[in-house]
């Protein structure tokens, strides 16, 4: 009896702990957040930025994520911008999208470019997110940010631990 007692808690916090290759996902899976669905549709890290139609080789690597939000949402339209996704590698550090880069890949490859995106219930928009890391970097993985919704606390927030495997 007096172990079975013990075996309850255990059990319980075994349940509640969340397991962290849980929350790594691949490419063309999704993130839920409420009624937003997120995706990394594909990537790309170069050596090589491009501009215009010239190559120029720098020391770093450069990331190029292409992103998609869905609105599941019957009437409320999702707002966002080009901050909701951030790069972290093997050691934690983060990177953040380079706003410059990214309107610098417009002009070689056009995407729809935009500050601020406004995707409306029933609908869903993408963009191409750009980022500058350094050359040692090896394991990358893709993370969104976002204010904790109603439909969140459901799921324990999940969508913040979700990262996304970009290697």
């Amino acid at each position: 009896m007096r172990y079975c007692c013990l075996s309850i808690p255990l059990i319980l916090l075994l349940s509640c702990s969340s397991n962290s290759s849980r929350n790594i996902i691949g490419v063309g899976q999704r993130i839920h957040h409420d009624d937003f669905e997120y995706s990394v549709t594909g990537f790309k890290v170069s050596k090589f930025q491009e501009n215009g139609s010239d190559t120029t080789r720098t020391g770093n690597f450069y990331c190029l994520v292409r992103f998609r939000v869905e609105n599941k949402a019957l009437r409320v339209s999702h707002k966002w911008n080009n901050s909701i996704g951030y790069i972290i590698d093997e050691t934690g550090r983060i990177y953040e999208n380079n706003p410059s880069l990214q309107q610098l890949l417009e002009k070689s490859q056009p995407f729809g470019y935009r500050d601020s995106y406004v995707t409306p219930a029933g609908s869903a928009d993408s963009t191409c997110l750009a980022f500058e890391l350094p050359s040692q970097v090896k394991r990358l993985f893709f993370k969104v940010r976002g204010e904790i919704l109603m439909g969140d606390i459901f799921d324990r927030v999940r969508f913040r631990r979700m990262m996304v495997r970009l290697y």
